[in-house]
């Protein structure tokens, strides 16, 4: 009885032993592969980070580029417009034709109006997704719309 109980000790120390050395394996095991995913996912994010630090750029680039274009333009518009008015004040016959041509220089270069007069436009509001009512007839989500009542 004895020897039944040193061999369950022994079998018990062994088997934890075993266990001890497996879990420090599979231990090892598992940070390696973690090591590897998370290696993996950083460099993937300092790649995606790099891409939205390069997209900044190009926005940033765009729209001053954009601004200098737009300066660009603004200049060329105010140096046509005072090579017109000198032309205007240099090349008219009569006082009469100068002022008409400066003063159709001066006026807004977008008209919305039609050649004859009228508005391009009866108005500006947005078009409506429902049918106006008159003042005495209900409305179509009404429950009696459509209906006639019978005396």
């Amino acid at each position: 009885m004895v020897e039944a109980s040193e061999n369950l000790w022994i079998a018990v120390t062994v088997a934890l032993a075993a266990g001890v050395i497996v879990g420090i394996v599979l231990a090892q095991v598992a940070r390696r592969v973690s090591g590897s995913h998370s290696s993996g996912t950083r460099a993937q994010l300092e790649g995606l980070q790099l891409r939205f630090e390069e997209y900044q750029q190009e926005v940033s680039s765009h729209f001053k580029t954009t601004a200098s274009l737009v300066a660009q333009l603004n200049r060329s518009h105010q140096e046509i417009q005072q090579h017109l008015s000198q032309g205007a004040m240099n090349l008219s016959p009569d006082e009469m034709t100068r002022e008409r041509l400066l003063a159709a220089l001066e006026e807004p270069p977008v008209s919305r109006n039609r050649p004859n007069g009228e508005p391009l436009f009866d108005s500006l509001e947005p078009p409506r997704d429902y049918a106006p009512k008159g003042e005495d007839s209900p409305g179509t989500l009404s429950e009696d719309y459509g209906f006639e009542r019978r005396p």
